[in-house]
């Protein structure tokens, strides 16, 4: 049997009807297990997503899953927060296309899904197409492979690599 994929979700409280409608999508849709929630009513999003966005970035840093969706009004902000951080490539998502190729192209972690953009039922479907497809190196375009190593090498560079991370942060095969 296949082990459940981990991933985090967050949101603010915009974003709070939304979250739990694809939190449970994931759950019973896709077989998810759900790590890191930390929104459990809507003011626990009020004017949090800088922290959200540092709080979800280490989750994926240490390992304890690899994935990660932020829900808000349209993604944006939470997914600029969480970019600050080495190894974390995340995106604002408006369409099943673009995040496909975000997963498949640049192996984005995290993803933010806009309420106030689409409806819930389009933002399943933008879902799927970026959970239902992983980066695999072996398949991988050799220009997405290499546009990972200069990621890697632009975020050390620029970024501290904190002592926490505990793998290769999806820059290489495991």
């Amino acid at each position: 049997m296949k082990p459940k994929t981990k991933i985090a979700i967050a949101c603010d409280d915009l974003g709070f009807e939304m979250k739990e409608a694809i939190k449970q999508y994931l759950i019973e849709e896709k077989d998810a297990e759900i790590v890191y929630d930390p929104v459990q009513k809507p003011e626990d999003g009020v004017n949090t997503a800088a922290v959200l966005s540092d709080e979800m970035a280490i989750t994926i840093q240490k390992d304890i899953c690899r994935l990660g969706i932020y829900i808000c009004g349209t993604g944006i902000g939470f997914t600029c927060q969480a970019n600050k951080h080495w190894g974390i490539r995340a995106t604002a998502v408006t369409n099943p296309y673009s995040a496909k190729r975000a997963r498949l192209s640049n192996n984005v972690q995290i993803i933010g899904l806009g309420c106030r953009v689409n409806s819930l039922e389009y933002a399943k479907m933008i879902v799927d197409a970026w959970y239902d497809e992983p980066f695999d190196f072996a398949t991988a375009r050799e220009n997405s492979k290499k546009n990972l190593h200069e990621c890697e090498k632009n975020d050390n560079l620029l970024l501290k690599k904190p002592d926490h991370v505990a793998w290769n942060m999806g820059f290489r095969p495991d």
